[in-house]
């Protein structure tokens, strides 16, 4: 099954940890999301953690990989889904011009927060290990952090 991911699991180390044997499948666009911080963090030692809501007109950039249903299962658990996390199909398009479609993690959200500056670059080199638009990494590199 396909795994849009837009936050630390789209760093490869984060991810062969959490799902040893997935395959990296993409870097992809979510149109209309935008990426927001709107949980507190209980395994970064403070800050938000990533969460993706509607938002017309935006773009959200991530990893689309390859799961099994264990891998699911071991997300759900880290992400504590259904409590903090539910899941939601979305329809990713491939930086080739592919559309994919996968499910993502959206957060059952409490707030806006910062994020922990050791969370955020585990996004930004996540997102650079996957080659996501120079544009994209800026604005990740742009987002203030809780220390």
């Amino acid at each position: 099954m396909l795994y849009f991911a837009y936050g630390a699991n789209m760093h490869p180390g984060n991810m062969r940890k959490r799902c040893p044997g997935c395959s990296f499948v993409a870097a992809a666009r979510l149109r209309d999301h935008r990426l927001v911080f709107s949980r507190l963090s209980t395994s970064w030692r403070g800050g938000g953690v990533a969460d993706i809501q509607p938002a017309p007109g935006t773009i959200v950039e991530g990893v689309v990989w390859d799961i099994t249903d264990a891998h699911r299962d071991a997300l759900d658990t880290y992400e504590d889904y259904p409590t903090a996390y539910t899941r939601k199909h979305v329809v990713a398009e491939t930086f080739d011009g592919r559309t994919l479609t996968a499910f993502a993690y959206v957060a059952r959200p409490r707030g806006e927060y910062r994020p922990g500056r050791r969370y955020l670059a585990q996004i930004i080199q996540g997102a650079r290990a996957h080659g996501l638009s120079p544009g994209y990494v800026a604005s990740l590199e742009a987002i203030p952090t809780e220390d």
